[in-house]
C-alpha cells in the first residue's frame, strides 16, 4: 500500500493535478456568468423555469429557450452558500474531474502521460470558465468511460439530466455514434443492435425537458445566431497562435500515428477512443469551442498508440518514498496559499467586481432608459438587477437582425438612429468605446466614471 501511494508515478500524477486544480480555482468569472447567475436567482426564488425574457426592454417577453436552466439553478444555489469562492470551486471540480477522466483513459508511465497532457492543456486551459459548458466537458468523458464499459443502464438518465443543464448535450450523440462505429472496426457488430437501442433511449430521455422537442430546433437556432455575429468561440481555431498551437500539434501526432499504426488499434476501448476522436475533429475545427472535448478524447488515443495498452511499472528499489511525499505535500501546500491569496484579496484576473458600486449608482439613477454594449449587458443584469438592458449576450431572445444591426453600430459609433428609435437617455460604456466618443462629442455629460466604465446622460433626457 505505501509503495503504491508513495511511488513516482502517483507523485507525478498528483502534483499534476494538485497544480490544475489550483490553476482551475483562479478561472475568471465572465459576463455570462451573471446573466447565469441573475436567471438561477429568479428561478430559485419564484420556482419557475424562465422561458420568456425579463431582462431587457427591447425583447421583453419574447421567448427565451432557456435550455441551461438547471445550471442556472445550480450555479445560483452554490453561489447562495459559498459565493464567488463557492462558485469558482464547483467549476474548478467540474474541470479537474474532466481532465481526470480522460487521464484514466491514458496509457503509458506518468512522465509521458504528464507530457502529452501538459501539451494539450496549453489548448485546454484558455478556454475555462465559470460557465455551464463544464458540465458538458464531464458529461462528455463520463458517457465515454461507461460506455467503454458496456455499462449502458445510467445513459439515459445521465442524458436527461445533461440536456437540462447544457446545450452541448448534443456531443454525447457523438461519443455514442463512435463508439458504435468502432465496433465495426473490430468486428463486432452483433453489439450494434444494443447500441442502436440505447442511442434512442437516450435521445428519448432528453425530451424530459421544459423545450421538449424543441430543444433539438432551438440548439442549431442558436448557433446560427453566435456564429454570424462572430462570436469567438463559435469560430474554427485560429491555424497561427499560441493558444492553438497544442491543438495542431496533437491533431498531426494523432492523424500520423493512426494511419502509420492502425493495425495495432485491435482492442475495443483504443477503437472506440480513436474513432471518437475522429467523430469529434470536424467540430473541433468548425468551432474552436469543441477543441477541449476533442483533446480529451484525442489524448488517451494518442498515449496508446504512442506507448501500448500495457504500463510498465516502475522497480520499487528505484523509489524514494520520503521524498515523494513530501513534494506532494510541499505542492499541496504552496497550490492551497495561493489560492487562499487569490480569493482573499480577489485577485484582479478573478474578475469577481467588474462594475464598482458608484458606476452602479450611476445607472441606477439613470432617469430613462440606459443603452449597454452587447457584451456588457450580463454586468447589469446582476449588478443593476432595477435596471432593463437594451442587449445582452443571451442572444436567443433578440432578433438576429436587431443584434447585426446592434454590432455594427457599435463599431462605427453611430449612435444617434439607435438612440432616437429606442428613445434611450443614458449610456453604460466603456471609455474606449467608439458609441462613447460620440456620444461625449455630442454634449452628453458623465454622471459617474471610472477606469473602466463611463455612465453618460442626454443633456435632453
Amino acid at each position: 500500500m505505501r509503495q503504491r501511494l508513495a511511488s513516482f508515478d502517483t507523485t507525478v500524477t498528483v502534483i499534476f493535478f494538485v497544480v490544475m486544480f489550483s490553476s482551475a480555482c483562479l478561472i475568471p468569472v465572465q459576463s455570462d456568468t451573471w446573466w447565469h447567475l441573475r436567471a438561477g436567482q429568479e428561478m430559485w426564488t419564484r420556482h419557475v423555469v424562465m422561458l420568456a425574457d425579463e431582462f431587457s426592454y427591447v425583447a421583453r417577453g419574447a421567448y427565451w429557450p432557456n435550455h441551461e436552466w438547471l445550471s442556472e439553478v445550480i450555479f445560483f444555489g452554490v453561489f447562495h452558500i459559498g459565493g464567488l469562492p463557492g462558485l469558482t470551486l464547483l467549476a474548478a471540480i467540474l474541470i479537474t474531474t474532466a481532465v481526470g477522466l480522460s487521464w484514466q483513459l491514458m496509457r503509458g508511465p506518468a512522465t509521458k502521460k504528464l507530457l502529452l497532457m501538459a501539451l494539450a492543456m496549453t489548448s485546454i486551459a484558455p478556454v475555462w470558465t465559470v460557465r455551464p459548458h463544464v458540465f458538458s466537458l464531464v458529461f462528455t468523458m463520463t458517457v465515454l468511460q461507461l460506455a467503454l464499459r458496456d455499462i449502458y443502464w445510467p445513459l439515459p438518465v445521465l442524458f436527461a439530466l445533461w440536456a437540462n443543464l447544457h446545450g452541448g448535450v448534443a456531443l454525447g450523440f457523438v461519443v455514442l455514434g463512435g463508439v458504435a462505429i468502432s465496433q465495426l472496426w473490430i468486428g463486432q457488430r452483433s453489439r450494434l443492435p444494443r447500441l442502436a437501442l440505447v442511442i434512442a433511449g437516450c435521445f428519448a430521455a432528453t425530451l424530459v425537458t421544459p423545450l421538449g422537442i424543441h430543444l433539438w430546433t432551438t440548439i442549431p437556432q442558436s448557433i446560427q445566431k453566435s456564429m454570424a455575429n462572430g462570436i469567438m468561440e463559435w469560430r474554427p481555431p485560429a491555424l497561427f497562435g499560441l493558444q492553438y498551437l497544442a491543438f495542431w500539434i496533437v491533431l498531426l501526432l494523432f492523424a500520423a500515428t493512426t494511419i502509420v499504426r492502425r493495425r495495432t488499434i485491435v482492442t475495443n476501448e483504443h477503437a472506440a477512443l480513436t474513432v471518437v476522436s475522429l467523430a469529434l475533429l470536424p467540430l473541433a475545427l468548425r468551432y474552436n469551442r469543441n477543441v477541449t472535448p476533442f483533446l480529451l478524447v484525442a489524448v488517451p488515443a494518442l498515449s496508446r498508440t504512442l506507448f501500448g495498452e500495457r504500463l510498465e511499472p516502475r522497480e520499487p528499489a528505484r523509489e524514494r518514498y520520503g521524498l515523494n511525499v513530501a513534494l506532494m505535500a510541499g505542492c499541496a501546500a504552496a497550490c492551497i496559499g495561493v489560492v487562499s491569496i487569490a480569493w482573499s484579496r480577489p485577485w484582479a484576473r478573478l474578475k469577481w467586481h467588474p462594475i464598482s458600486q458608484p458606476i452602479v449608482d450611476g445607472i441606477r439613477a439613470c432617469p430613462g432608459r440606459l443603452y449597454n454594449r452587447f457584451d456588457d449587458g450580463g454586468y447589469l443584469i446582476w449588478f443593476a438587477q432595477s435596471v432593463p438592458v437594451f442587449v445582452d449576450n443571451r442572444q436567443d431572445p433578440y432578433a438576429l437582425w436587431f443584434l447585426q444591426e446592434h454590432l455594427h453600430r457599435e463599431q462605427s459609433g453611430e449612435f444617434e438612429p439607435v438612440f432616437a428609435r429606442y428613445n434611450i437617455t443614458c449610456a453604460f460604456l466603456p471609455p474606449g468605446s467608439p458609441t462613447a466618443q460620440r456620444v461625449l462629442q455630442s454634449g452628453w455629460r458623465v454622471t459617474a466614471s471610472d477606469a473602466d466604465w463611463l455612465v453618460l446622460q442626454s443633456p435632453n433626457p
